[in-house]
């Protein structure tokens, strides 16, 4: 009980860092076993971004809390046609509960597309591996709001 108590003071002091120095939020649905969530999304470098977020997953009911680092280049830095588009790929960790604490490692890729200066839409993948159980993988989609 400890070491979660521990995780979760880490993490809500990270989520607050990263709220501090916030670029985007995001709502995020992801099926199948349907969840709703919204994260928070921060640039750490050009290319790199932090991203916090909790989902609902409404099998349980549960809670997934995680965070991850992406690698999200604009495409539009290669060819000007392509500008707003945004292909990511990285990981990361996370947490559920209440219905039984476990931790695992996330893989995310997926693509965002810049509807304008503001406005996003995404679509991705996302591969959930806990510590103590087996596998399992989710699609997600989304909007992000600068």
């Amino acid at each position: 009980m400890k070491r979660l108590s521990v995780f979760l003071l880490v993490f809500v002091s990270l989520a607050a860092s990263t709220a501090l120095a916030q670029r985007a939020f995001q709502l995020r649905i992801g099926v199948p076993g349907p969840s709703l969530g919204f994260g928070i999304e921060a640039d750490i470098q050009r290319s790199l971004v932090a991203n916090i977020y909790g989902d609902l997953l409404f099998r349980g009911p549960s809670f997934l809390l995680g965070g991850e680092v992406l690698f999200k280049p604009d495409l539009g830095e290669f060819d000007r046609d392509l500008r707003g588009i945004s292909p990511y790929i990285g990981g990361g960790l996370g947490v559920q509960f209440p219905s039984a604490i476990s931790f695992a490692l996330t893989i995310d890729a997926g693509i965002e597309f810049a509807l304008d200066r503001s406005t996003g839409l995404f679509i991705g993948g996302q591969g959930i591996f806990p510590f103590d159980s087996s596998p399992s993988s989710r699609l997600l989609f989304g909007a992000s709001f600068r």
